[in-house]
């Protein structure tokens, strides 16, 4: 029987939302073995006192990161806030050492635009053009080939999962408009802990309503990728559900789709995580929690869409899409130990 070599993890930010996610999938991955988590505010604790005992993950010592050198490490997940990965991804890489970022830090191939929706000169600029976009359903092959995955935030997932199938249709021009609601843990433990559980419980409400990071994300992957250059409407509010996500989007076609359901199932055919729902059917959150899944339904108005998203943020939307890449990256099928609840 051949033995299996299984690679050696290190996870940043292990004791977040994020993190915790990661912890859960991959202690039951027998390709992986976690020897290095690290933690920003609970150092020099042990991991299952600050979040819980695992099968096969061992009581780690939360630690430094500047301890990373002295682990033999073949990847690496940064589940950190922006503006800190891009400290130490650059010598990570040049150690041979490859990354999975789910924070924000890699994901504009341009360090204007990061500047610009940031606020702040990126210190790993030379890195930007040769990281890969973490969307698995669009770009599986540079993900398999890949050194640094920036991992898309939970919105542009959504979004682009629902928008790729039609962006040869999108009319010039037009305006694209995200109405985007999420559980509250999209805002990290932090702040729910400290008071956004007791401010949102039986509440809803936007924000960010003028300018929200995850809206250029988006407009420069349909650009990039597509040429599309259409101006992005993106308004995003809370809901009172700890983890979920819901997208509506509303696109103006350059012509009529006859079965704009049997598009987008021919477009998804191959792709595990993407259920695109029966005519007439609609995507609830509850029916994704807790899973990798990505429900979409498309409903047509004349020659305009509307398309409704529904994912697990911190899953499809964060921790189970990065599970999906790694996969890739070690030449297994994305769908190792992903499908069915997590």
């Amino acid at each position: 029987m051949e033995k299996i070599v299984k690679k050696n993890i290190g996870i940043v930010g292990a004791t977040g939302y994020v993190g915790e996610e990661l912890l859960s999938i991959l202690d039951s991955h027998d390709k992986v073995n976690i020897c290095f988590v690290s933690s920003f505010n609970r150092k020099n604790e042990f991991l299952f006192d600050v979040i819980k005992p695992y099968l096969n993950i061992s009581n780690l010592k939360l630690e430094d990161i500047k301890n990373l050198d002295k682990y033999d490490l073949d990847i690496i997940f940064f589940a950190t806030k922006h503006n800190f990965s891009m400290n130490y991804i650059p010598y990570l890489i040049s150690k041979g050492i490859k990354v999975i970022d789910l924070s924000a830090d890699f994901r504009f191939a341009d360090p204007k635009l990061w500047k610009e929706t940031y606020e702040s000169d990126h210190k790993g600029p030379e890195l930007l053009s040769s990281s890969t976009y973490g969307l698995p359903e669009f770009n599986a092959i540079k993900i398999k080939e890949s050194s640094l995955i920036a991992v898309p935030g939970c919105y542009p997932t959504a979004s682009l999962l629902g928008l790729i199938p039609i962006a040869k249709y999108i009319k010039p021009q037009s305006k694209i408009i995200l109405d985007v609601k999420s559980g509250i843990s999209g805002a990290g433990r932090n702040a729910v802990e400290e008071s956004l559980r007791d401010e949102i419980e039986n509440n809803f409400k936007a924000y960010s309503p003028e300018k929200h990071r995850h809206q250029p994300e988006i407009k420069s992957f349909l650009k990039d990728n597509f040429g599309i250059s259409s101006e992005i409407i993106f308004t995003p509010h809370l809901i009172p559900t700890f983890r979920g996500e819901y997208i509506t989007a509303y696109v103006d076609l350059v012509e009529s789709v006859e079965d704009i359901t049997k598009l987008y199932k021919n477009f998804y055919k191959d792709k595990s995580f993407v259920r695109i729902l029966e005519k007439g059917t609609i995507p609830e959150i509850k029916k994704v929690q807790n899973t990798n899944y990505c429900d979409i339904s498309i409903f047509k108005n004349m020659e305009s869409i509307v398309i409704h998203v529904a994912i697990d943020n911190l899953i499809k939307g964060a921790a189970g899409q990065a599970i999906q890449c790694l996969n890739l990256m070690i030449n297994e099928k994305e769908e190792y130990n992903l499908l069915g609840s997590i």
